[in-house]
């Protein structure tokens, strides 16, 4: 995992690096760039941490449902009395995690609140 961030954050600093030298204030295009990357790469990490808990999984199952549904009325008749039938339900299998989950979530976090600390020095 160590060499994972390492590398996100070089991937980060270098290409913040070469978009800063290409405007006239290169710390300030920098410290932008920097951000904009982080939070990137913290947005990714946030989606694939959702998707991996199985957040959707609750949601998927109730459509199923609803489209199996056929009659008027049938969609909430089967829910009455449901946990005394031992009806059995459907489950997921839970999805393993990414090795790529947690690196992008530390190196995005850690850029963007180190360059949210810098711009705030930066301003006074």
């Amino acid at each position: 995992m160590g060499k994972k961030i390492f590398f996100l954050a070089f991937v980060l600093l270098a290409g913040s690096l070469f978009y800063s030298l290409t405007k006239p204030s290169h710390l300030i295009a920098f410290v932008n760039a920097a951000f904009m990357g982080g939070l990137f790469f913290f947005i990714i990490g946030a989606s694939m941490l959702v998707f991996e808990k199985g957040f959707f999984n609750g949601i998927s199952f109730g459509f199923k449902q609803l489209r199996t549904s056929s009659k008027e009325g049938s969609y909430t008749a089967r829910f009455d009395d449901l946990d005394k039938t031992g009806a059995p339900h459907e489950e997921y299998k839970k999805r393993t995690f990414s090795k790529w989950t947690l690196p992008l979530l530390l190196t995005g976090g850690a850029a963007a609140l180190l360059t949210l600390l810098s711009s705030y020095f930066l301003s006074s």
